[in-house]
């Protein structure tokens, strides 16, 4: 008997290993919403780029259509109208593309699933039905 661990002694290190995988799960949790931030400020920073790289070419290229409307016999002012028409509808398609793509961004899966683990690992230790349940 001399050989066991003291009561106190275990539950030190109960509290010890808790303190432990806790401090796992936060940093797993930190690590994947940093990820998945970066992720987001890449897609981000190159979607302006891009946004901005066009809207300045574009805008030379869509004067000389309003023009070239102009040239066919059409008013300045319906030349420019029809122009502003097929920007209306490039933005209806660019934002339904940018809503596909944002559904496409992923979360914290693993640390989701790692808390979800250790929480019903932690109840069943204790005897208990799974926290959140």
């Amino acid at each position: 008997m001399a050989d066991q661990p003291s009561l106190g002694s275990l539950i030190s290190n109960v509290v010890r290993d808790a303190k432990t995988l806790l401090n796992a799960q936060v940093a797993l949790t930190r690590t994947e919403v940093q990820a998945t931030g970066q992720q987001v400020a890449v897609v981000s920073v190159f979607g302006l780029l891009a946004l901005g790289a066009l809207s300045i070419a574009g805008l030379f290229g869509l004067i000389a259509l309003a023009f070239g409307f102009a040239a066919m016999g059409l008013p300045v002012w319906a030349g420019f109208l029809i122009v502003t028409g097929i920007l209306v509808l490039v933005a209806i398609v660019a934002a339904a593309v940018a809503k596909i793509r944002s559904g496409k961004i992923t979360g914290m899966h693993v640390a989701e699933k790692e808390w979800k683990a250790t929480s019903e690992a932690v109840s069943q230790a204790l005897g208990q039905s799974a926290v959140g349940k």
